[in-house]
């Protein structure tokens, strides 16, 4: 499926979900509810082992479209944001991996979108910024926390500061930062990577990674256990096991 703005390109088991909103990739709610049901869609489709969040043009996404803005009521303001909020889920709860290939400006709605994301692939021509607190409006420094550090994350939210690639690296916000025109080509590489083990393991592996963020070590540790017992009774589980023993590459039969 594809929507006028968030384009959804599946080759074999890999899915591209593709921001095209030009000139800057800034979000309206009809682009929220397409990434809603993109999310939606790839969650229902076995076949999907990981996914690629980018953005056509040289800007990831700069926010949203404030062109309505002064007009809203209250009651329109919670409306839109209640959508806003379904639309985060649907990316965070994503149940296969999600890798960001940031090629520029992540500013508000982006820098969100990029910590939804469970791997961070960067542009060194990319920076990130909560800039809302220049036009009398706050951004989502929870989600940015998720990635960030406090301190940074009040910085940015509190000043509307930049922080470039390098920077953003430095302190634990991306995984990579690589030349503009090695973007798609490390994130696909990481893919293919993900693709290759359990299509079964890697979803319970996602399942657990956004679970546990939340809760103390030993009540983490106590259901990631639960997780890997159900494992070793798979036959999945089994045939990746026999591959590493044979030195062989796993036959896993979902999306191959």
């Amino acid at each position: 499926m594809s929507g006028p703005h968030i384009r959804l390109d599946v080759e074999r088991d890999i899915a591209v979900v593709t921001m095209a909103r030009p000139p800057v990739n800034a979000f309206t709610p009809g682009m929220y509810e397409e990434i809603r049901k993109t999310f939606h869609a790839i969650a229902d489709d076995r076949s999907i082992r990981v996914a690629i969040l980018a953005a056509e043009g040289r800007t990831f996404c700069a926010g949203n479209d404030i062109s309505g803005f002064l007009e809203q009521t209250f009651d329109q303001s919670e409306a839109e944001l209640a959508l806003i909020r379904v639309a985060f889920n649907a990316l965070q709860d994503c149940p296969v991996p999600v890798i960001a290939a940031v090629n520029g400006a992540a500013m508000g709605t982006g820098i969100v979108l990029s910590a939804l994301c469970d791997i961070r692939i960067t542009s060194e021509k990319a920076f990130f910024a909560l800039p809302e607190i220049a036009v009398g409006a706050m951004g989502g420094a929870r989600h940015v926390m998720r990635m960030a550090p406090q301190g940074i994350t009040r910085l940015m939210a509190f000043t509307g500061c930049r922080l470039s690639a390098e920077e953003a690296l430095r302190v634990g916000m991306v995984e990579r930062v690589v030349p503009p025109e090695a973007l798609m080509t490390t994130a696909m590489e990481i893919a293919e990577q993900i693709a290759a083990r359990s299509p079964n393991a890697i979803r319970l592996a996602k399942q657990a990674a956004n679970r546990v963020e939340m809760m103390h070590l030993k009540e983490a540790y106590e259901y990631e256990c639960t997780l890997i017992s159900s494992l070793r009774k798979s036959d999945e589980s089994r045939e990746a096991a026999l591959a590493f023993i044979e030195k062989r590459t796993p036959s896993f039969a979902v999306g191959r």
